[in-house]
């Protein structure tokens, strides 16, 4: 199985090459005033610092791990009571009160799906640690009845982590627009963009224990392939030898990303060294 981790290192060289491309060979281009800019650079900052909180707040392979421990009803070594991972206060103030660069519904969705996050994971610790205290006092009947209810809480942590980056998805992609709206490459950046964030919410899916939603795993392993053959058929952007390189290195990337996920799909379980190829890729993608 192929491990690439090209993904962000192609976007970042075509980010930084294109932008020194020749203005004459560039397409015209729309006109945004100085607020839509603000407001696309807002909604950006809001994504970005979601994306940080996001990846310490629902840690999938410590997730996996605690689950992991439950599983063996008390078999395992004994465990203090666990500490979850950390995550910054300050950004998480900040995105659960989004600014008026979202219309009112989009703020109120955001607010609601990010303090459900909070009490759901709050709620999954605690009842781990529940489960620790049980087997201490050997009433491991107790502790077994747990088990369910961390599988629930854990799926419903992966929900409202997608569910906030559906809600962002279509303000990213409008923002992107205004900010690489003078880069000759724009069209290539935008396709690239979009395509790591399908990738991303597909390593959640694939990543989540018990196994994910089969059917919405489907349909974003479709939504990525449809990205991917938009991409392949935009037209070359001449004078960027260098930055068109790079893209298709990432569209060949993306496709080895395709075969892998589907080879993994296709068998219904992972692998320990198939989590580990997937973890690899997220990595990349970060």
């Amino acid at each position: 199985m192929r491990k690439n981790l090209m993904f962000m290192g192609a976007l970042a060289a075509v980010l930084a090459l294109a932008s020194c491309g020749n203005s004459a060979q560039k397409k015209e281009t729309a006109k945004y005033s100085a607020t839509e800019v603000e407001q696309a650079n807002q909604v950006m900052t809001y994504y970005d610092t979601s994306l940080a909180l996001l990846k310490n707040v629902v840690v999938e392979k410590d997730v996996n791990s605690v689950l992991g421990y439950m599983e063996q009803d008390g078999k395992a070594p004994t465990l203090t009571a666990i500490v979850p991972p950390a995550y910054s206060q300050k950004d998480s103030a900040f995105v659960v009160n989004p600014g008026s660069y979202f219309n009112e519904e989009t703020q109120l969705n955001l607010k609601q799906n990010y303090d459900q996050l909070f009490k759901t994971r709050k709620q999954f610790y605690d009842t781990f640690n529940r489960y620790l205290s049980y087997l201490k006092s050997k009433n491991k009947v107790a502790a077994s009845k747990l088990l369910p209810d961390n599988y629930q809480l854990s799926v419903e942590m992966s929900e409202y982590k997608e569910n906030i980056l559906d809600i962002l998805s279509p303000f990213t992609d409008g923002a992107q627009k205004v900010l690489l709206n003078d880069n000759p490459m724009k069209e290539q950046l935008l396709s690239m963009k979009q395509m790591t964030a399908t990738m991303r919410s597909i390593l959640n899916l694939c990543m989540r224990k018990p196994n994910s939603e089969a059917i919405r795993l489907d349909m974003k392993m479709a939504k990525l392939v449809i990205q991917l053959d938009i991409a392949k058929h935009l037209p070359a952007v001449e004078g960027h030898p260098k930055e068109m390189k790079a893209f298709q290195d990432f569209l060949t990337n993306v496709d080895a990303f395709v075969k892998d996920v589907q080879q993994i799909r296709s068998k219904g379980k992972y692998s320990e060294a198939e989590m580990e190829t997937l973890s690899e890729y997220g990595m990349s993608l970060n």
